[in-house]
């Protein structure tokens, strides 16, 4: 089977599989860190909801899983667990079945051409047409992404870096991305795409960490005017800007300058995140380098108005999660940002690490546009592949791939931004 074949498969029944088998073993670890004997046999899948059959030789034990509602919540990324017997006398989880995206990347993808080298995808526009973000376009330089918390803005840097891994090779393309900690809240959304191969280090989210990174890129920038070269590209794409510029402003300001002023020329583009598009650190001469403007909601008109430099622009009118205006001059674009889920990242981080395929294709499926009614689904009966039980299981060390798999794991958690 051909890699591109083997992309092919990756459908909406694949997902939902892995999706599962992913949330098992989630459940599971919750019950083994509270010393619970139980494990998830298989279940069934509603429209609203899942439902997770449980097997267990301690019936004292099961009872306890009743105390781990909070750690179910927090594990799995849902709005409410129910532990009960059923008539049978069998115990079995019910979470709620979060909402499909409106457009969701896996299911953009199969939609498009062979994309060019270093084109990113956006989502869809209001026609129903992909938007695209071909890096290589000289009128595409550098990128402003702005919007405030449920705008969907995370989201979006997340579904362009992605993107640009699942269709260009490592030795094209390559990714920097800084990610500093917001006061008070530690951000997570951006924190998977550490284990794709096209990453030039580990997700940064250290202030410090990412101002050497951003004086790396500028030397990286004049050795390559120097001797002429602009490959690989390097997109680098910087969440929370405001964060980077209130640890070294003079210098991280100095930094960004340079880079937008000709990184692009060098092959190296800036994607920037922030919150904040009326902060005094967005000069004339950082808005005139940044071309193109990818606005979610805002605050209100004045950061409309900062953020598109269009009047009467009313992205403080947009509706949040991933409702966006693409601005380029006096162009403007209404689309809906493409959306990778947790699950469906998971599993496509863990492919091209098997394959380490140059395209990643989804089977072509009916998108699920905004306003769209769709039918009742009858519901799904899945059943786990036999393994030993854990409470049969030796400890034993966990290989290096396993330890990987754990830790993104750990990284599944959905961020509010």
């Amino acid at each position: 089977m051909s890699e591109k074949e083997t992309w092919q498969k990756m459908d909406k029944e694949e997902r939902l599989r892995h999706q599962l088998e992913v949330q098992s073993r989630q459940i599971e670890r919750v019950f083994s860190t509270h010393q619970v004997a139980a494990r998830v046999a298989g279940g069934q899948v509603e429209t609203q909801s899942i439902r997770f059959d449980l097997q267990s030789h301690l019936e004292s034990g099961i009872h306890r899983l009743r105390g781990l509602k909070q750690d179910l919540l927090s594990v799995l990324g849902v709005t409410d667990v129910s532990l009960a017997k059923d008539e049978q006398g069998q115990w079995r989880l019910d979470i709620v079945r979060p909402h499909e995206p409106p457009v969701a990347l896996l299911d953009l993808l199969p939609l498009l051409p062979e994309l060019p080298e270093s084109t990113a995808v956006l989502g869809i526009d209001e026609d129903g047409s992909p938007l695209l973000l071909p890096f290589a376009d000289p009128n595409m330089t550098h990128v402003l992404v702005a919007g405030t918390t449920d705008s969907g803005k995370t989201s979006l840097l997340r579904t362009i870096a992605v993107s640009l891994a699942m269709t260009n090779r490592q030795s094209k393309l390559q990714l920097l991305v800084i990610d500093p900690d917001r006061p008070g809240k530690q951000n997570r959304q951006l924190a998977p795409l550490m284990f794709l191969p096209h990453l030039l280090s580990q997700v940064i989210p250290e202030p410090e960490e990412g101002l050497s990174a951003l004086q790396i890129l500028v030397d990286e920038m004049h050795h390559r005017l120097k001797h002429e070269t602009v490959r690989p590209t390097i997109v680098s794409l910087i969440d929370n800007v405001e964060a980077l510029v209130a640890f070294a402003a003079d210098d991280v300001l100095a930094s960004l300058a340079a880079l937008l002023q000709r990184g692009a020329e060098a092959g190296i583009h800036l994607v920037l995140g922030t919150s904040q598009p009326t902060a005094d650190w967005l000069s004339s001469v950082m808005r005139t380098n940044l071309p193109l403007r990818l606005v979610g909601q805002v605050q209100d008109e004045a950061d409309s108005l900062a953020a598109t430099a269009v009047p009467a622009a009313e992205a403080e009118m947009l509706l949040g999660q991933g409702d966006f205006l693409a601005v380029i001059d006096d162009t403007q674009v209404h689309f809906q940002a493409a959306f990778i889920g947790n699950y469906d990242l998971h599993l496509t981080l863990a492919t091209i690490h098997r394959n380490r395929p140059r395209p990643l294709l989804a089977q072509p499926l009916q998108l699920n546009l905004v306003g769209e009614v769709k039918p009742e689904e009858e519901p799904i009966v899945w059943q786990r592949q036999q393994e030993p039980p854990p409470w049969d299981v030796v400890d034993e060390e966990p290989d290096e791939e396993r330890s990987d798999d754990n830790e993104l794991m750990d990284d599944i958690a959905e961020d509010e931004d």
